[in-house]
């Protein structure tokens, strides 16, 4: 997972890149952001509660990036990783 993140943060968008395009990579950046915050809280948590509350969080997120990638790739979007 902190590989997937490094590799997104480094994408460097293209110079004319559509609105509609833009808008999902940047969806897309920021759940995987989100991802990577939710998988440090559940190596960090203790409280049972909590964790039962993270692990929800992470399927939620997970439908959400799974969404996301489907829209782009019937668009035809694509981004280079570097």
């Amino acid at each position: 997972m902190e590989t997937v993140l490094r590799v997104i943060q480094q994408a460097v968008k293209p110079v004319e890149e559509p609105k509609q395009d833009g808008r999902i990579l940047e969806e897309l950046r920021e759940v995987s952001r989100l991802l990577a915050c939710n998988e440090k809280w559940f190596e960090m948590e203790c409280n049972e509660d909590l964790i039962d509350a993270c692990v929800h969080q992470r399927i939620e997120l997970m439908a959400r990036y799974r969404h996301l990638l489907q829209t782009a790739r019937q668009q035809g979007i694509s981004a280079s990783p570097f």
